[in-house]
């Protein structure tokens, strides 16, 4: 049997050694990718085998506690949100055409009433959402589709 290193030696070690140390441990999951969780992880591994692990009422204790964490994260958010800038929104006129290629073939909207509505193949619609869902068949975002994400600013 090998002998594990000390706590204090783990620090000294790179990467690739402790990952060594980790697999040789009989750990089935792959190790940490950052160097200080995987010294922490070992770390533990090393001191619950030479001093004892965790008693069996500590253990209740820490999974009633995450048990409640899970039911307090569930319930209203007080934190504060990060505001975010709105994006100025980009005035298309009435009879701009939008032209997007999907998978080799031509679209092209026709804007009407001021950029409320939209004509594609002879269908009015109310968002260039539903033409981009109708187009791909999966849920987008209309302006981001036709590229008008990338014109902030423009009116």
């Amino acid at each position: 049997m090998e002998k594990k290193p000390a706590i204090e030696v783990l620090s000294t070690l790179g990467m690739d050694e402790l990952r060594k140390l980790w697999r040789d441990g009989g750990n089935s999951r792959p190790p940490p990718h950052l160097k200080p969780v995987l010294l922490r992880e070992l770390a533990w591994r090393i001191q619950s085998e030479t001093q004892g692990g965790i008693d069996a009422e500590t253990r209740r204790l820490l999974r009633r506690a995450v048990r409640g964490a899970r039911l307090e994260s569930s319930g209203p958010r007080r934190a504060k949100k990060r505001r975010s800038r709105p994006r100025p929104r980009v005035e298309l006129p009435q009879g701009a055409k939008l032209v997007r290629t999907w998978r080799g073939r031509k679209h092209e909207v026709t804007v009407l009433e001021e950029g409320k509505r939209f004509s594609y193949e002879g269908e009015t619609y109310e968002s260039l959402s539903e033409i981009a869902e109708k187009i791909t068949s999966a849920h987008w975002s209309g302006p981001r589709f036709f590229g008008l994400d990338r014109m902030r600013g423009i009116s």
